[in-house]
């Protein structure tokens, strides 16, 4: 057995989902925040490789955690389904990466948040994860 990574199931080539920016501002337009971010979540680029549908889809998310108020952050985190929290820690981390474009306090709540409904666990498998957003 070989420690070495195969990289055959990131065909990138294939599969390659993002966020339609359209049904993205339907929701945000509709004032569905939580729904918006989950629409974003579920079609995440994780797999693609240009950095412009990764950029495009993170401020998606991003905006849309900044629109939901602080005292909301909780019931969202836990409406969101299991599977799509990892994602969403990766975004928390990909807007510390820009402290200038997002409230870094309101990103703090939400890893508070995200990490108390998930786990230690999120962590570690964001950091771990060599699909990206």
């Amino acid at each position: 057995m070989s420690n070495q990574i195969d990289d055959r199931d990131d065909d990138l080539s294939t599969n390659v989902v993002e966020p339609d920016e359209n049904e993205w501002k339907r929701l945000i337009d509709d004032m569905k925040y939580v729904r918006a971010l989950e629409y974003v979540l579920q079609n995440a680029p994780v797999r693609a490789k240009d950095p412009d549908k990764k950029k495009k889809a993170a401020s998606m998310a991003l905006s849309t955690m900044m629109k939901i108020k602080t005292s909301e952050i909780s019931d969202a985190v836990n409406s969101i389904p299991v599977p799509l929290r990892d994602t969403l820690m990766k975004y928390v981390y990909k807007g510390f990466e820009n402290p200038k474009d997002y409230s870094s306090s309101a990103l703090l709540t939400w890893h508070e948040k995200v990490l108390a409904a998930t786990g230690l666990g999120s962590i570690v498998r964001v950091l771990t994860d060599r699909r990206t957003v």
